[in-house]
């Protein structure tokens, strides 16, 4: 199945979750980018609920409230191109579809509106993409530095929240604030505890229920950093990361990985 589409003269491209015509762009997350992913890819039929829910939210079981929530935030994405158009429709307790006539899967597509942007010079023409580039390069480079430095003086305080959720006595006690998920696989139970609002990336929550331990996982997230810490109560042994939001899923095997309880 390709995962990149053209709505009209709006490009998809799924594998970054962005949508774009060439002047502006809209960056979805995860779930929203896997949700238009298989409405287009079945534009004008009926997609049923539990499909949407089994190919957007993987291993992971959720209500019909975080899918209508969902909807609505990619609806919102949708009408910044399609401002008098709606193209996605209720199908009452059934389901959703996409309607229009004018999708159509490609192999490719290129949502970087940067050098579009960046070569219109109305007064010279001469900006150059390079020194574009490199300034950027250093603006992102300090405050990359600078969230580095906020997320490293926030994680004290993250992990006296994490150790003050453990459970004691077989009691479960969770802070006002927090919410609690829990995962098992392979024989293995695990406890997530987020700050409402946290979704937690489906990727992720696989991630985490593969650990060969009856762990408590603390996730919580600091602008686009995550701290990431889990404890082994069998072992009495934690273990705690800040990692950035790109690549976090893979960074995070890497470091669990070498770090595994056993």
């Amino acid at each position: 199945m390709l995962n990149n589409y053209k709505i009209k003269n709006v490009t998809f491209c799924s594998n970054r979750a962005v949508l774009s015509n060439g002047e502006k762009q809209q960056v979805l997350n995860f779930t929203e980018a896997k949700l238009l992913e298989i409405l287009l890819s079945k534009a004008n039929e009926i997609v049923l609920k539990e499909t949407l829910k089994e190919f957007a939210w993987q291993h992971t079981v959720v209500t019909d409230s975080s899918l209508t929530k969902s909807i609505a935030k990619l609806r919102r994405a949708l009408a910044f191109f399609f401002e008098d158009e709606e193209l996605i429709i209720t199908i009452p307790r059934v389901g959703y579809k996409f309607v229009s006539h004018d999708v159509e899967p490609v192999a490719n597509v290129d949502t970087s509106i940067e050098e579009s942007l960046i070569t219109k010079d109305d007064l010279t023409g001469n900006v150059q993409l390079t020194d574009y580039k490199e300034k950027n390069k250093f603006k992102q480079s300090v405050c990359s530095k600078v969230l580095l430095t906020l997320s490293i003086l926030l994680i004290a305080g993250s992990l006296f929240n994490f150790l003050r959720l453990i459970p004691t006595k077989n009691e479960q006690v969770i802070a006002e604030g927090y919410h609690i998920t829990a995962l098992t696989s392979g024989g293995f139970s695990h406890t997530v505890i987020t700050r409402k609002g946290i979704e937690l990336d489906p990727k992720l929550s696989f991630l985490l229920s593969q650990q060969k331990c009856n762990c408590l996982f603390f996730v919580d997230k600091i602008s686009d950093h995550f701290n990431i810490s889990y404890f082994d109560p069998k072992n009495a042994k934690g273990r705690s990361f800040i990692l950035d939001e790109k690549n976090l899923v893979e960074k995070l095997r890497v470091n669990l990985s070498q770090g595994e309880p056993k």
